[in-house]
């Protein structure tokens, strides 16, 4: 009996794996869809709108959706999305103060540069509505540009990096291993 000999049944049964995960591969990209989207109307309740100054004075507004993202151990921060994929989002270096929120949980900024906004306050004088800028939190701000500064410079050791990939090489030599023991003995 050669040696691989003891491997002739490993295709047929790769082959019907194979269909059953192509066949179950649309359900599992269905649940991811359904799970991101969940998560989505979840975490970003709030509705935004930015209001940008153009030439003449000027203003273009945008309306977006943010949430407040809560890391372990960190602060939590304040993410706009602005567009549909993952990559289109603005991190707000501070978190928006609630009592300037309106009736449909709207909260609104002024964006002055690319990265800078500030949150805007609206008023009512009669049949006229104005906004006006927020005071910042500063020391908000600069606790959670520390915690970025730490994040980024913080190093994990080679070892920790490369053992899930050393683990799972072993792993599977010790289960083809034993197969093959196996299907020797008649098992």
């Amino acid at each position: 009996m050669g040696f691989l000999d003891a491997y002739s049944g490993i295709l047929g049964s790769i082959g019907s794996t194979f269909k059953y995960i192509l066949y179950l591969l649309p359900v599992v990209i269905l649940i991811i869809i359904i799970a991101v989207w969940w998560r989505h109307k979840v975490v970003f309740k709030y509705k935004v709108r930015v209001f940008r100054e153009r030439e003449n004075g000027k203003v273009k507004e945008s309306n977006y959706v943010g949430g407040y993202i809560g890391r372990k151990n960190l602060a939590p921060f304040f993410k706009v999305k602005t567009g549909r994929w993952w990559w289109q989002y603005v991190d707000f270096i501070e978190t928006p103060k609630i009592q300037y929120m309106d009736e449909d949980d709207r909260l609104y900024y002024k964006q002055i540069d690319v990265g800078t906004f500030t949150q805007l306050k609206r008023s009512f004088e009669g049949d006229r509505f104005f906004f006006t800028p927020v005071e910042s939190d500063v020391k908000y701000g600069a606790v959670l540009s520390v915690q970025r500064i730490k994040e980024v410079l913080r190093t994990e050791p080679t070892w920790k990096k490369v053992l899930p990939y050393v683990s799972l090489v072993v792993l599977a030599i010790a289960f083809i291993a034993a197969y093959a023991i196996l299907l020797n003995r008649g098992c």
